[in-house]
């Protein structure tokens, strides 16, 4: 995992998602939101440093597998990090990968272990989340 000295880690958070992940379990420790979103957005393709400085306005290069790994780890860690919380046993969370027709909700009052292929809007998702 890549992450800046804010976070504690060594490296660079320039090819990746890691400063969404840091964020959410920072807001998640220090405010205690009722409700939070977190959006892990595509992140640029790694080249060295060298040519980064040197191109000029040229479009980044996206690295949507990488992203998609991120995001994944990250919904994780942000779950882990909820359960750590006051309250985690009536917490829930809700991953959902944007442009897509799958989701998953963990939650007390979801039952373990199941799947439904009904389609279900967002808002029914997180009410049943609730």
């Amino acid at each position: 995992m890549s992450g800046g000295t804010a976070t504690g880690y060594t490296g660079t958070q320039i090819f990746s998602t890691t400063f969404a992940q840091w964020a959410a379990r920072e807001v998640l420790r220090r405010a205690q939101p009722h409700t939070l979103f977190v959006r892990f957005a595509p992140r640029q393709r790694q080249k060295p440093m060298n040519e980064m400085l040197a191109s000029g306005r040229e479009p980044a290069e996206l690295d949507p597998a990488g992203s998609l790994v991120d995001a994944d780890m990250g919904a994780y860690y942000n779950w882990l990090n909820l359960q750590r919380l006051t309250g985690a046993d009536k917490s829930s969370s809700l991953v959902w990968f944007e442009g897509h027709r799958e989701a998953i909700a963990i939650g007390p009052s979801l039952p373990r272990g199941t799947t439904s292929s009904a389609a279900a809007s967002l808002e029914q998702i997180l009410s049943w989340a609730a």
